[in-house]
C-alpha cells in the first residue's frame, strides 16, 4: 500500500536527459538537455582539442597549439619559463596528464 501512494505521488518529468541552468543577461534559466539536439549538446568520449590547451595554459604553458592527437593522447607543445616544451594529455574525458 505504501508502494502504491509513492508510485501516484511521484511527478512525470518530460523526455530531457536533463536539465542545465544558465546564468546570463536576462537572469537565470533552466533549460533541457537532449542528446538529440545536436546544437546544444555534442556528445564526446575524448579529450578535445579545446580542453586539451586549455589544461595547458592551466599548467604555465603560454602559446599552446596541438602538436599530434593519437586514439590514445593529446600532445600539446608551448613555451614555459622561457623553454620550450610538449604536454602529453590522455585522449579520455578529463584530459589526465600523461608526460
Amino acid at each position: 500500500m505504501i508502494a502504491i501512494s509513492t508510485w501516484t505521488v511521484t511527478p512525470s518529468f518530460p523526455s530531457a536527459q536533463s536539465l542545465d541552468l544558465y546564468i546570463g543577461p536576462g537572469g537565470p534559466e533552466l533549460r533541457e538537455r537532449r542528446y538529440d539536439d545536436d546544437d546544444d549538446y555534442r556528445r564526446y568520449r575524448g579529450c578535445s582539442e579545446r580542453q586539451a590547451i586549455r589544461r595547458a595554459y592551466s599548467l604555465g604553458v603560454r602559446d599552446p597549439e596541438i602538436q599530434s592527437i593519437t586514439r590514445r593522447e593529446i600532445a600539446v607543445e608551448g613555451i614555459r619559463r622561457g623553454r620550450f616544451m610538449t604536454v602529453y594529455f590522455a585522449n579520455r574525458p578529463g584530459c589526465p596528464r600523461v608526460g
